[in-house]
């Protein structure tokens, strides 16, 4: 049991997978990989930040119910939820103790949005890890609802796009201030916690325990990949939200659809 679960901490679907997951990413949404050696980690304090924040990613996806997982925790998705968090505000702490008043205030910014697109995300996966117990139509229906509501959602949960950097920052975002080094270690942290909560909509989005693990799996990397190709082509194309207009979009246009899917669902427990 212990090695089982060592096994899924250290392997799949834990820390090995979170890596390829960040890699995929950073792949997929800039065609080109971090140069060679540019992700050993430095001995400065925000290295170790970013390990400790791989780590938790790792923690987090290991307490998911992935097909083939060789050693579920009992911590499960509330967990995990945890965990990933705990990693989206470690990310933080450098722009937040920075003491540079515009990145302060940028990244004040982006928590707030981050926090409240991440609750209602795992509001939705909550939704669908309780109810993926049956496959039929009213399921399929809850749950491709669910699939659209965290695929709502999921921009404001990673600060993409409409709900990401300030126009006045440079391109690094509210990275911009450290050296090059530690903004490249920080990036990839950050490009590999999106990944993880990409993949986390596609697991809880459709009835994945339900169908034969391969497929699954396919489900998920295919549509992560989908997702992540998506984002990079519709990246700049968006205005920016200041932050009501942004808690109003994720509250309205995620709420609605998770709000049907749960109706939906409902009516598949009570057949």
């Amino acid at each position: 049991m212990l090695l089982a679960g060592l096994l899924a901490l250290v392997i799949y679907p834990g820390g090995l997978l979170a890596l390829g997951l960040g890699l995929g990413y950073r792949l997929l949404a800039t065609r080109q990989l971090p140069e060679h050696g540019s992700l050993i980690l430095t001995r400065e304090w925000i290295g170790w930040i970013a390990l400790a924040t791989l780590a938790l990613i790792a923690g987090g996806l290991t307490g998911l119910p992935w097909p083939w997982h060789p050693s579920p925790f009992a911590f499960g998705w509330a967990g995990a939820w945890v965990l990933l968090e705990l990693a989206a505000w470690l990310l933080f702490w450098p722009m937040l103790t920075a003491g540079t008043p515009h990145l302060v205030r940028a990244a004040v910014r982006e928590a707030q949005i981050g926090m409240l697109g991440r609750a209602m995300l795992w509001g939705v996966a909550a939704i669908g890890f309780s109810g993926a117990d049956a496959l039929n139509v009213w399921s399929l229906g809850g749950h491709l609802l669910l699939l659209l509501a965290g695929l709502v959602i999921l921009p404001a949960a990673i600060n993409w796009g409409p709900f990401g950097p300030e126009p006045s920052l440079s391109p690094r975002g509210i990275l911009e201030g450290l050296p090059a080094r530690s903004a490249t270690t920080l990036t990839f942290a950050r490009d590999t916690l999106a990944a993880a909560l990409i993949s986390v909509v596609w697991l809880a989005g459709l009835p994945t325990t339900l169908l034969p693990p391969f497929i699954a799996l396919l489900i998920i990397f295919g549509g992560s990949a989908i997702t992540i190709t998506s984002l990079s082509w519709l990246h700049g194309r968006l205005p920016r939200l200041s932050v009501p207009a942004a808690i109003r979009a994720i509250i309205v246009w995620g709420g609605i659809p998770a709000v049907l899917a749960m109706t939906m669902l409902s009516q598949t427990q009570g057949t």
